[in-house]
């Protein structure tokens, strides 16, 4: 367990250092947009790298993609944008007409 989470520990040290990266790469001119692209491209690059020297070969690649999707939808979760205020309120209104 404590391998573990000494693991996991440095894969976010590394994640915070590519965000790093790409915040000074915002900074200097370039899209969020190319950014997040040229990031998904080293992710699966690396990740293709990584498959093919693990010592199970026998190991399925869509464990890969599910713990990417996982992550994505968790990011997502934080990242959308909130409501404006006052929003909750109005949903609540129309859900009523709805109702009637």
């Amino acid at each position: 367990m404590a391998n573990e989470n000494q693991t996991e520990n440095v894969s976010v040290q590394i994640a915070n250092q590519l965000v790093d990266i790409a915040n000074t790469l915002l900074t200097e001119g370039h899209t969020s947009a190319d950014i997040a692209s040229g990031m998904r491209h080293a992710a699966a690059n690396f990740s293709a790298y990584d498959f093919f020297r693990a010592e199970n070969l026998s190991r399925d690649p869509n464990i890969m993609v599910e713990e990417f999707v996982k992550f994505f939808e968790h990011y997502l979760d934080i990242h959308k944008p909130k409501g404006a205020p006052g929003d909750g309120l109005k949903n609540l209104i129309e859900q009523a007409k709805s109702e009637l």
